[in-house]
């Protein structure tokens, strides 16, 4: 859902208010951080340990690596490849869902 939501609005931020797409990625990542630890932790993952900074923190830095990994992706393949940006971005949800699963998985709310 929070995909969706995330696409909508980068659809409206660049074909309407003219918002460049790689600014966009940005404003998601800000937007949606703490909606998406607490998902994770609490839906995702059944997660109810008290170890909230440590998993904040975890979680954050998993999640810059991949805002990271989205702009480069992004960059690319839109302005090297000329893919459509929003072709790019449903692209880059699939992989973010992996990433996000898999290292959370594997070393924050296990």
């Amino acid at each position: 859902m929070a995909a969706l939501i995330d696409l909508a609005c980068l659809y409206i931020a660049v074909e309407f208010f003219w918002l460049y797409y790689i600014v966009w990625a940005i404003l998601a990542f800000v937007v949606s951080f703490i909606f998406w630890f607490l998902f994770q932790k609490y839906i995702t993952f059944s997660n109810f340990d008290k170890k909230h900074l440590h998993q904040w923190f975890l979680f954050f830095v998993f999640q810059i690596i991949w805002l990271w990994l989205n702009i480069l992706l992004l960059f690319v393949l839109v302005e090297k490849f000329w893919f459509h940006y929003m072709y790019v971005a449903i692209f880059n949800k699939f992989i973010v869902f992996i990433w996000n699963f898999l290292m959370n998985n594997r070393f924050n709310f296990k």
